[in-house]
């Protein structure tokens, strides 16, 4: 909320009003338009997917969205307009399942070019996986070597042991997970990864 109060500061200055202040408040709406919905009623962490959609706040989305139409002015696009839009993507669709994930992809491959960065590749690689499946979604990473600060995170091995997990190879799958939870910062982290990353031996993936 004060991010949000700050930014509509400066987009109501002469100085600051820019396709990208625009953009950066359209982020900041999407984000915190969902919120609410992040928690359940003990508190733990949901996954997007389990998430219930009608908590989201439709009319912070819709500010969201018309700030996004406002970022589109003029030929500036920034790490920002990319962001937001991966945001919008997210807020406008009715499932999680039914989420344009060539768009999300499109949206990151963007990112990447304005603003490189070892994670936006990581999060890519999770669209991907969305969209053809988590064997693409590896191929992503295939020869790929992240700097030692998200090597050594729970957010690189949580998405290797997802992919692998659902590529049936369960145990490079339960070793990344084994890592990913102990590299956990929370025990709600902790707990949200136990439960994506549940391996089921007797089970096809």
């Amino acid at each position: 909320a004060e991010a949000i109060r700050l930014t509509d500061i400066l987009a109501s200055h002469p100085i600051g009003q820019s396709p990208e202040t625009s953009a950066l408040l359209a982020l900041l709406h999407l984000h915190s338009a969902r919120l609410t919905a992040r928690q359940d009623g003990a508190g733990g962490l949901l996954l997007l997917e389990e998430q219930d959609r009608g908590l989201w706040d439709a009319g912070e989305i819709e500010v969201g969205l018309s700030w996004l139409a406002k970022s589109a002015a003029g030929d500036v696009f920034t790490r920002y307009h990319a962001e937001a839009a991966i945001a919008a993507e997210h807020c406008l669709a009715p499932t999680f399942h039914e989420t344009r994930w060539d768009k999300v992809v499109e949206y990151y491959e963007l990112l990447e070019q304005v603003a490189p960065s070892a994670l936006h590749r990581l999060n890519r690689a999770v669209a991907v996986a969305e969209l053809h499946g988590p064997a693409r979604g590896l191929a992503v990473l295939d020869g790929f070597h992240p700097p030692t600060w998200l090597a050594g995170s729970y957010m690189w091995m949580a998405v290797l042991a997802d992919l692998h997990r659902r590529s049936g190879d369960v145990d490079a799958a339960s070793g990344y997970r084994e890592m990913a939870c102990q590299l956990a910062p929370t025990a709600a982290v902790k707990q949200v990864l136990e439960r994506r990353l549940r391996i089921d031996r007797g089970s096809p993936p």
